[in-house]
């Protein structure tokens, strides 16, 4: 349950409106406090100026003190205080409900009106004082204050409000964003019932696009992607079967057809060597497949580590025409190499590369012709070819040519060829160079052409 994706989600979205509520409850709250002191201040500014005021208007100090009642439904609560005492100290008028003790604080001038930074708190009480003129000018000393008391036991109710309302809130934004999420899940649950139904006899299906969300149309997409790459390599890898059960079956059949025979009837030494050097060429030819594969395998996988040198082209093209010559004189074809300049690359699997061109080149080229090495630069490539003349390859050859056992004409292989193979080994050596092979052909010839990039 911790991994599911909805409950992170919920969870998260849990997170963010409890943070979201925070903040406004802290923005809340302090403007409340905020405006409730400045209501007490202002209360308490206004207090000072009506005892100023009475004060001074009243007759004389003595009927002041014989009505105290007058104080206290002026301060209208229990929590107010208001001394107001002589020029010696002796008090005049004390309410003071809880009979806390008050400090001296400075008072400010009869002349000056009071503002809230003359307000100071002390004790969670907070207290102005100020000089006033009496009935018959004697000076005194004022001092009005009100407890916090009320104030605080209000914000705390209101912290505690807030307190709830948060955890509410957070947990109805997860219980509702679980459900949402779960609901909103449900085409990927959709989508992983239909890819549970795909199975390697039905690689053909695709996944619908037209009803899946947005955010899911290009995974969707992706994934349909996949499964076209799959289904393409499923087939070649049943084709790639096949032929490699046809071309294995082909020598097998040759050797038991031959050992039968030598086994039906006594045979002369001469006969049994005819035999024997029939079999090593079919064996040979397995060999060689073998090796094929297993350098096929190996570059796939990435297992053939490139030793990368400048290479002179003129050199690699003249050895492997020296290389060639013998079976070009049998052919009537001469070898015309055109190569020239460097280039970096594995010299081994170069040689590989170019050597199998050059006998599929010499195999098909027409008697009397002249098959040629060569090589031009463009776009950041050095493409070296190998062209031989002859009868151009159908277009709908063309992109199977690099295919595994693949051939034109299978009734053309000849012994000491390749397989099917040399092809498919050109591609694997230009991947891991990570360069590019194309061929053309037309009714001059085919250009087979390797392309390193530079």
């Amino acid at each position: 349950m911790s991994k599911s994706i909805a409950w992170r989600l919920a969870l998260a979205i849990a997170m963010t409106c409890a943070l979201v509520l925070s903040v406004i409850g802290v923005f809340l709250y302090r403007s409340l406090a905020a405006e409730l002191a400045f209501r007490d201040d202002q209360a308490l500014l206004g207090r000072l100026e009506q005892v100023r005021a009475l004060l001074h208007d009243s007759d004389s100090l003595e009927a002041l003190q014989e009505r105290p009642r007058l104080y206290q439904n002026m301060l209208g609560n229990l929590d107010s205080v208001l001394l107001v005492k002589r020029a010696d100290g002796s008090p005049l008028i004390a309410i003071n409900p809880h009979r806390q003790d008050l400090p001296d604080i400075p008072p400010i001038a009869q002349d000056r009106a009071p503002q809230r930074a003359d307000i100071q708190t002390l004790d969670q009480t907070v207290l102005l004082a100020g000089m006033a003129r009496g009935p018959a000018d004697e000076i005194l000393r004022v001092t009005v204050g009100k407890r916090l008391d009320e104030r605080e036991q209000m914000l705390a109710s209101y912290r505690m409000r807030l307190y709830g309302a948060v955890g509410l809130g957070a947990l109805l934004a997860f219980g509702l964003g679980l459900l949402l999420l779960r609901r909103g899940l449900e085409p990927l649950r959709e989508l992983a019932h239909a890819m549970a139904g795909i199975d390697p006899r039905s690689l053909d299906q695709r996944m619908a696009t037209h009803d899946v969300p947005a955010e899911l149309k290009e995974p969707v997409q992706a994934l349909n992607a996949m499964l076209t790459r799959l289904e393409d390599s499923f087939a070649r890898l049943s084709q790639f079967s096949a032929d490699l059960a046809h071309e294995i079956r082909t020598p097998l059949h040759n050797l038991l057809g031959s050992n039968s025979l030598a086994l039906n009837q006594s045979r002369s030494p001469t006969e049994y060597q005819e035999v024997l050097a029939s079999n090593i060429e079919e064996y040979e030819r397995l060999n060689r497949m073998a090796e094929n594969l297993m350098f096929l395998a190996r570059a796939e996988h990435g297992q053939r580590p490139l030793q990368l040198q400048v290479l002179d082209l003129g050199e690699v093209g003249d050895e492997l025409c020296d290389y060639f010559e013998a079976l070009a004189e049998d052919r009537q074809l001469q070898l015309d190499n055109q190569l020239s300049g460097s280039l970096m690359a594995d010299q081994q699997l170069l040689q590989r590369a170019l050597g199998n061109l050059l006998a599929n080149a010499v195999r098909h080229a027409q008697p009397g012709s002249t098959v040629r090495l060569q090589r031009h630069d463009d776009a950041g490539f050095c493409w070296i070819g190998v062209h031989n003349p002859g009868p151009p390859i159908e277009a709908q050859h063309l992109g199977k040519l690099f295919d595994r056992f693949y051939r034109v004409d299978p009734s053309r292989a000849q012994p000491g060829d390749s397989g099917g193979l040399g092809l498919a080994i050109v591609h694997s050596i230009m991947q891991l160079h990570g360069g590019q092979v194309r061929v053309v052909s037309d009714t001059s010839g085919t250009l087979f052409e390797l392309g390193f990039a530079q």
